[in-house]
């Protein structure tokens, strides 16, 4: 209950004041507000029922916000200058008490309004003042605001009404100075105070530049109200109207910053405030064009054709000069606008486009990377983008476009939900500030680069695993060749020899033939060791004695003197053989890195056969891999043998702490994602060992 309390109460006064001076209007004539220098009291005061329209909707949505109250107190202040106003008039003319104190209001109060409009800019959108060395600054300038309002509230009556007071004194306090004294420090009150709200407009951008992500969006929809208001103040100049017209002019200006700022406390990523900010500006530039134009030409004509230029002859000429040239003016120069302030990023297809030919004209990942940046910084029309792409061997490939600030925002990369990589934005700068639509034309740039990229690196990838793997088979046959030729060919070779010397010795020596037979069978034996260690070389044999899950447990058991291992596995027959020893020699790699690095006092090991791929899993919680450490020869391997049956195999560490290797083996029809692809591609991913 106590939140409803403070926007039903700016709601209830409000609503009893505009009502009061909508009351007091009907009963006034013209003549009598004529008397009294008054106006519309309705007028007056329905710019403070905007304002309490905005103070409600933010304190319903933010209970207590600062910024709110301070809109609902200004809301108070103006509605209630504009009731008195009306009360002026109708207790003059009618002799009713009140007079007095609605004159003392209307003339020494009302200035506090101006403060208020001061504090706005001072806390919005936080509620609290700068922090820092601005703090101090921002003191000075909010008691520099109350300059003109405290001076009023001591002037003496003969300064404050200039053309006399219709009735008795409005002065609190007499002080003893002259009117020329008073009027000096009026007038130095006014200078300090309108000084201070520019001194407040400098503020909210020295604000800009320190305020997160969030609040320079909330502070962008202030400045398009201070763009509204500015946009009105000139109109009214300009047109050099009065009346109802600078009414409307003012109550749209309040309007624009009671909007703007509601948005921007309640929703400030509702729309994309820099499309309006370009849009306004570039209205405001045409309008302004046009009007020039058509006066030149009513004058032109004016003075060529004197009184044979009608009303009617002027309108016609007036509607055809819109239609001919507002239309093309405002598409050509809305283009140029938003492209000086904020790049390409309106044209979509064109960004897209002009991506895709700088990437079809660039070949090596290295070209293809500032490429990227460079497409970035052309389309957001930013002064500085950083590309970088992960290695298949967890190192960074990065290229940069422009000069780096002082603070910048990264937003990853992705391909398939696995993050290839980082895009660095300046954080400053409103051109750095990314609407939702900015960020989906951001998304498809980066998503058409990351297609390309991660096809580059993949076939730079595979052509050198085909190295590696003809590398290894090479060295598989010479490794071969040279047990072979150097152990067991020699081997064979010496029993031979020893057999034929036993058959010679057979007659004349037994015993020595008998010796030779039996140092032979030896011999024959350690060859025939060198032969299953070969064949164990090229499968190991278990895989054929036990199948695979009894070959895991075995070396689970191999290791348990060390960690305790479980070993969970589903459904693996009928696995290809290549199949098989990949992932026996992924589980055994993986096991022995725990061993060896982790320090873990668990392993789980997981085989899960699906209808086309086998997912292996071996999770420890041991103490991770560190940031900085590079990968090592032992998973790089693991990867290998994934890719080389066309998988995949990741390395992680969670945040609860271990390191989980899971690879993907497919077989069949081929590769297999897994049924939740951020399992496989976490927010943290370190570098293998």
């Amino acid at each position: 209950m106590s939140r409803l309390l403070e926007p039903v109460a700016v709601a209830a006064v409000s609503l009893a004041a505009v009502g009061t001076a909508v009351w007091l209007d009907l009963s006034t004539t013209d003549a009598e507000r004529a008397a009294a220098s008054t106006g519309l009291a309705t007028a007056t005061a329905l710019p403070g029922v905007l304002l309490a329209v905005a103070s409600v909707v933010v304190l319903l949505a933010r209970p207590r916000d600062t910024v709110g109250r301070v809109l609902g107190a200004v809301a108070l202040v103006w509605t209630v200058d504009g009731s008195l106003d009306g009360w002026i008039s109708w207790s003059l003319a009618r002799d009713v008490p009140g007079t007095d104190f609605s004159y003392w209001f209307v003339a020494r109060v009302g200035a506090f309004l101006l403060t208020g409009l001061v504090a706005l800019l001072l806390l919005y959108p936080t509620g609290h003042l700068l922090a820092g060395r601005w703090r101090a600054v921002a003191v000075v300038v909010a008691c520099a605001s109350l300059a003109l309002p405290v001076a009023l509230l001591v002037a003496p009556d003969t300064v404050v009404f200039s053309a006399g007071e219709p009735v008795g004194s409005t002065e609190l306090v007499p002080f003893p100075w002259s009117d020329d004294a008073a009027e000096v420090v009026l007038r130095v009150a006014q200078v300090m105070t309108l000084g201070s709200i520019v001194a407040a407009v400098a503020l909210v951008w020295v604000r800009h530049r320190q305020a997160s992500a969030t609040e320079r969006t909330q502070l962008r929809w202030l400045l398009w109200a201070g763009i509204m208001c500015v946009l009105m103040v000139l109109a009214a100049v300009t047109l050099s109207v009065g009346g109802v017209v600078t009414a409307v002019l003012l109550d749209a200006a309040v309007a624009a910053l009671a909007v703007s700022v509601t948005i921007g406390l309640v929703r400030p990523g509702l729309g994309d405030v820099d499309a309006l900010v370009a849009w306004t500006l570039t209205t405001a530039v045409v309008a302004a064009f046009v009007v020039a134009v058509d006066l030149a030409v009513l004058a032109a004509g004016t003075a060529l054709l004197g009184e044979r230029l009608d009303e009617r002859d002027v309108t016609l000429v007036v509607l055809v000069l819109a239609v001919v040239v507002y239309g093309p003016l405002r598409s050509w120069l809305g283009g140029l606008v938003h492209r000086l302030l904020l790049g390409r990023r309106g044209d979509r297809y064109g960004a897209v486009s002009s991506l895709a030919a700088r990437l079809e004209t660039t070949g090596s990942v290295d070209e293809q990377l500032p490429a990227l940046a460079g497409a970035v910084a052309d389309t957001f029309k930013v002064g500085y983008v950083r590309v970088e792409v992960l290695t298949p061997d967890g190192g960074r490939l990065a290229a940069a476009h422009g000069d780096e600030p002082a603070e910048v925002q990264e937003i990853d990369i992705a391909y398939r939900d696995e993050r290839i990589g980082r895009l660095a934005l300046p954080v400053q700068g409103f051109r750095s500030m990314l609407s939702h639509r900015d960020q989906g034309l951001l998304v498809d740039l980066v998503r058409q680069a990351a297609v390309a990229i991660r096809a580059r690196l993949l076939a730079s990838e595979l052509q050198e695993s085909r190295e590696r793997l003809v590398i290894g088979r090479e060295d598989d046959r010479r490794r071969i060749r040279r047990d072979l030729h150097d152990g067991l060919g020699p081997a064979l070779g010496g029993v031979a020899l020893r057999l034929q010397a036993a058959g010679n010795a057979i007659d004349a020596d037994p015993v020595r033939a008998r010796d030779l037979v039996a140092l032979a069978r030896t011999e024959v034996g350690e060859a025939l060791d060198d032969v299953r260690r070969l064949v164990h070389d090229l499968r190991p044999p278990a895989l054929d004695d036990l199948g695979l899950e009894a070959a895991v447990r075995q070396q689970a058991e191999r290791v348990r003197s060390e960690v305790e291992v479980t070993v969970a596995a589903e459904d693996l027959s009928g696995l290809p053989a290549a199949v098989e020893v990949a992932a026996y020699r992924i589980v055994s790699e993986a096991l022995t890195n725990v061993v060896r690095h982790a320090g873990a006092r668990r392993a789980d090991v997981r085989l899960e056969a699906g209808s086309s791929a086998l997912t292996v899993t071996v999770a420890d919680d041991g103490r991770g891999i560190a940031e900085d450490v590079t990968a090592g020869v032992g998973l790089l391997s693991l990867r290998e043998r994934a890719e080389e049956l066309g998988g995949r195999c990741e390395v992680r560490c969670p945040e609860g702490g271990g390191t989980t290797v899971r690879a993907v083996l497919p077989y069949g029809a081929g590769v297999v994602h897994t049924e939740d692809p951020t399992d496989l591609h976490p927010d943290v991913e370190r570098s293998a060992r």
